[in-house]
């Protein structure tokens, strides 16, 4: 294969994840840092091919920086690990400290990061997260400084836990059944079956030697 060529299939690559993008509702600056290419050739991009009501919703709010944005509600804290989840299926969260932040975008991983938040999207179609939080939830999650990846402390599923908070990670259900007061979240030992459980003092008519503390 020619160089030339190389190149030309390498910018197309770059100019499909710019598209794909747009259309998850990515900003400008995000698309730059992911697919690299000029802020010219986005807003070419969004005006021969986007819409207007698409070129409007792209350019409009301020890009999400709060990850206390995922803990608002109990459908975000549910919503949240399953996306995390789909980053790390398709192998765009790497491993803890194999990453900085400042490296994540490249156009192998922007291709994955798509799919990911697609497949997403296709799970939960009227879901709060946008494009722009999934990349916020995606570099606070490789910077590991406010929020990680845990498991529910009652049940075992994918949390995203505060790093700064004094409880032990929990999911949206356990949560609410600890408030609530109910059971459901606390482990009980089973309890053994009538037939094998041992015989009581009025059954064998012996004695039994007690602990006094």
């Amino acid at each position: 294969m020619r160089i030339s060529d190389e190149r030309y299939r390498r910018d197309l690559r770059r100019l499909q994840l710019a598209w794909r993008m747009v259309q998850l509702g990515a900003r400008t600056p995000t698309i730059e840092r992911w697919a690299a290419l000029s802020k010219y050739q986005i807003r070419r991009l969004r005006k021969d091919y986007a819409g207007d009501a698409a070129r409007k919703a792209a350019l409009k709010g301020i890009t999400p920086f709060r990850v206390e944005f995922f803990s608002k509600s109990a459908t975000l804290r549910c919503e949240a690990p399953m996306l995390a989840g789909f980053l790390r299926h398709f192998d765009v969260l790497p491993p803890e400290g194999e990453v900085r932040v400042e490296d994540l975008p490249n156009l192998s991983r922007g291709e994955r990061f798509c799919t990911a938040c697609e497949q997403f999207r296709l799970s939960r179609p009227d879901s709060e997260i946008s494009f722009e939080h999934a990349v916020m939830l995606l570099a606070e999650l490789v910077r590991g400084a406010e929020i990680r990846l845990a498991n529910c402390s009652g049940c075992g599923e994918l949390v995203v836990h505060d790093c700064l908070s004094t409880r032990w990670p929990s999911c949206a259900y356990c949560l609410h059944e600890a408030h609530a007061g109910l059971p459901h979240c606390q482990r009980r030992p089973m309890a053994l079956p009538l037939a094998t459980q041992p015989p009581t003092e009025i059954e064998t008519g012996e004695g039994v030697q007690r602990l006094l503390f």
